[in-house]
């Protein structure tokens, strides 16, 4: 595997044949395959490594070309964020999750959250297998006090390639807004129902 910082933000990966079918045994792996995101992050993982640019905490545009003697060639593009400040170039906004275990930590998260609704931007909410994921728009200027509300009650989740194909593949979306203020009022469905790769999952 190679890396190649191109610009500011932009980083280009290859991998050879040889690289490419350890990681894709199935040569039929579409683009949106679980098999496929998790290479992609992998070699997102590995740019962010090498370059140092913050791919993790950026909007990320990625293309895929087929290579000489049938590689994989990776470019990962960092996109500003919309809202961000153009003086500091830092974003207004951050997305956060975190992932529950019971019905009983999600709730009393929320109860808590609902005290700063003001922050928060937008909620959602998602039955993955035995626990629940609950993800967050807010403004960055609350992120601390916010962070440490979510992560009382709940483990990080990062919002990675990988994560949101799990989500696409084995997730139900239980309330797409207002996620927060429907768990206090209980109008939230709890359903243990573990869904198919067709169920809705977060936009990219």
């Amino acid at each position: 595997m190679t890396v190649q910082r191109l610009s500011a933000q932009s980083v280009k990966v290859q991998l050879s044949a040889d690289e490419l079918r350890l990681f894709l045994p199935d040569t039929e792996s579409g683009s949106e395959s679980p098999q496929m995101m998790r290479l992609i992050s992998f070699m997102l993982t590995k740019a962010e490594t090498a370059s140092g640019i913050p791919f993790s905490a950026l909007p990320v545009t990625v293309e895929l070309l087929t290579a000489p003697q049938g590689g994989l060639i990776a470019y990962f593009t960092a996109q500003a964020l919309p809202g961000a400040d153009s003086r500091s170039g830092q974003p207004r906004t951050e997305r956060i999750a975190a992932r529950f275990g019971s019905d009983e930590e999600l709730s009393r998260c929320c109860m808590l959250l609902a005290r700063r609704r003001s922050a928060l931007l937008s909620s959602a909410l998602y039955r993955l297998r035995s626990g629940y994921i609950l993800l967050l728009k807010i403004k960055r200027s609350h992120a601390d006090g916010l962070h440490h509300m979510l992560y009382e009650y709940g483990r990080p989740f990062r919002l990675s390639v990988l994560n949101r194909a799990r989500l696409a593949e084995f997730g139900t979306c239980l309330c797409e807004k207002d996620a927060v203020a429907a768990v206090c009022s209980g109008q939230t469905p709890r359903s243990s129902r573990t869904a198919s790769a067709g169920d809705s999952a977060p936009s990219r």
